[in-house]
C-alpha cells in the first residue's frame, strides 16, 4: 500500500499547501459528454451564471466575444470556398490566447464567483489535477490555455483536413475537396452567423464551430454510451461497494482491446485469445473485476465498441458475470487504455494504490514495458499514466494508476 501512502501524502500536502481538495472518487457529471469531456472548464463557465455573467461584463472578454463575432460574419460573406479563411476566424492566435490567459488570472484575484469555481468545482473535476499544486489563478490559465489550444486543433482536423494524432483512425469523414463539404462548411458558418448574437461569450463562437465540425463528422466518440455508470457499467459500480479487496491481489485484470481488422467484424481473434486468458485470470481469482478497454476504432468509423464486444464474449462465452465486468469504450490506443483504465479504478471507488493485472498477448505486454512505450506516453499525453510493478508471466504484468491520469486531453478530442 506504499504508493497509495504516497499519492494520499501527496493529496495532503497540496491541500495544506492551498492547492484545493483532492479529486472526486465519483465519475463527472455530464450534460453534453462530447463538449464536457473535451473542454471542461468552458463548459462550467457556461452554466455558472455569475461567472458568465462577469465574463460579459469584462471589457477584455466583451471585446473578445465581439471580434470573434464580427470575424465569424464575415468568413460567412466572404470566406466562399476557402477552408483556411473559415478556420482562421474562429481559431486562438497565440498572443491573443496568452492575453486571454492572462486576463482570466487577474480576473481570480478579483472575482469571488470566479474563485469560487476554480477552487470547488474544477479542482473537484481532476481534469485539471495536473495543475493543482499551483494557484488558482494558474490552474484557470492553464485549463484555458488547453481549451484553446484544443480548440484550434479540432478546428484544423475537422474543419480543414488536417492531420491528427492517428490519421488512419482518427481523420475527418469527409473530402474537403469535395462540393459537399464546401456547401457543407458555407452553411455552417451562415447558420452560426445567423444566431451570433446569442455567443456573448468569449470563446463561443470558436466553441460552437469546433462542436459542429465534430458533428459533422459523426465524431461523437467520446460521448457513446455515457454516463457508463448509469448503463453498461452500472451492474460492476454498484458491486465494486461491496468488494472485500483484500482477498484478492490486484483490483482489476485490465484487457486492452485488440480492433477488427475488416468491416463488419466485431471482435478479433486476437481480442478473444485475450479473452480466454483474462477469464481464466478471473477464475484464479487474481481480481474481482475484468476491465475491458477499447473504443469505435478499427476500421476507422466502425460501429462496434471492442470494450463492448468484449464484455459481450465475456458473457455469452465465458460464463462471467456481467457485474465483474467493467468497461471503457472510448480508448483508441494502448496509452490511453491504461489511462482510462485509471480513470475507472479512481472514478469508482476502487482501491487506487492497489496494483491492477495487465493481461494480453506477448507483443503488447512487452511494448506496454517498454521505454519506447514509456517516451510515447510522455510525447502523446505529456506523462505516463501508470507505475509498473512486476512481471508474471509473458501475458501478465503488474501496474498501478497514477493520479495524472484524470486530466482531460483536448488534442485528443475521440478521447479526451
Amino acid at each position: 500500500m506504499k504508493h497509495y501512502a504516497d499519492y494520499a501524502q501527496l493529496l495532503k500536502s497540496l491541500c495544506l499547501a492551498g492547492a484545493g481538495p483532492e479529486p472526486a472518487h465519483t465519475p463527472l457529471p455530464l450534460r453534453s459528454a462530447v463538449q464536457d469531456k473535451n473542454f471542461y472548464l468552458l463548459s462550467m463557465i457556461e452554466r455558472t451564471t455569475d461567472v458568465a455573467a462577469a465574463l460579459k461584463s469584462d471589457a477584455r472578454f466583451a471585446k473578445w466575444a465581439s471580434e470573434r463575432r464580427a470575424a465569424l460574419s464575415k468568413a460567412a460573406s466572404s470566406c466562399g470556398n476557402e477552408l483556411a479563411c473559415y478556420a482562421a476566424a474562429v481559431e486562438w492566435k497565440d498572443e491573443d490566447m496568452r492575453a486571454a490567459a492572462d486576463a482570466l488570472r487577474e480576473m481570480y484575484g478579483k472575482n469571488a464567483a470566479l474563485r469560487k469555481l476554480v477552487d470547488g468545482p474544477l479542482r473537484l473535476s481532476g481534469m485539471f489535477v495536473r495543475y493543482q499544486a499551483g494557484g488558482g489563478d494558474e490552474l484557470l490559465a492553464q485549463a484555458w490555455m488547453d481549451a484553446a489550444r484544443g480548440l484550434n486543433h479540432t478546428i484544423a482536423v475537422y474543419g480543414t483536413g488536417a492531420a491528427p494524432r492517428y490519421p488512419q483512425i482518427d481523420s475527418i469523414y469527409y473530402d474537403v475537396k469535395s462540393p459537399g463539404f464546401l456547401q457543407l462548411m458555407r452553411t455552417l458558418a451562415a447558420v452560426l452567423d445567423e444566431d451570433r448574437n446569442s455567443m456573448t461569450l468569449f470563446f463561443q463562437p470558436s466553441l460552437r464551430f469546433a462542436m459542429h465540425l465534430l458533428d459533422a463528422s459523426h465524431r461523437d466518440e467520446a460521448g457513446r454510451l455515457e454516463p457508463l455508470e448509469l448503463g453498461e457499467n452500472a451492474a460492476a459500480v454498484r458491486r465494486v461497494r461491496t468488494i472485500a479487496w483484500s482477498k484478492f491481489p490486484y483490483s482489476a485484470i485490465v484487457v486492452p482491446g485488440s480492433g477488427a481488422d475488416r468491416p463488419g467484424t466485431a471482435l478479433s481473434a486476437m481480442g478473444k485469445l485475450r479473452l480466454t486468458l483474462a477469464a481464466r485470470r478471473f477464475r484464479e481469482g487474481k481480481a474481482p473485476l475484468i476491465l475491458v478497454s477499447g473504443g469505435y476504432v478499427h476500421p476507422a468509423q466502425t460501429p462496434y465498441a471492442e470494450a463492448v464486444e468484449m464484455k459481450k464474449s465475456l458473457i455469452a462465452d465465458f460464463g462471467i458475470p456481467a457485474d465483474a465486468i467493467l468497461v471503457d469504450p472510448h480508448a483508441r490506443h494502448t496509452t490511453t487504455n491504461v489511462r482510462n483504465a485509471g480513470r475507472q479504478i479512481y472514478r469508482y471507488g476502487m482501491p487506487f494504490g492497489k496494483a491492477a493485472l495487465i493481461v494480453t498477448d506477448p507483443d503488447q505486454s512487452r511494448g506496454i514495458e517498454s521505454q519506447a512505450f514509456a517516451d510515447r506516453c510522455m510525447r502523446e499525453l505529456g506523462y505516463k499514466p501508470y507505475r509498473l510493478g512486476a512481471r508474471l508471466s509473458i501475458f501478465d504484468l503488474e501496474f498501478f494508476p497514477v493520479i495524472e491520469c484524470l486530466q482531460g486531453d483536448a488534442m485528443d478530442p475521440l478521447d479526451p
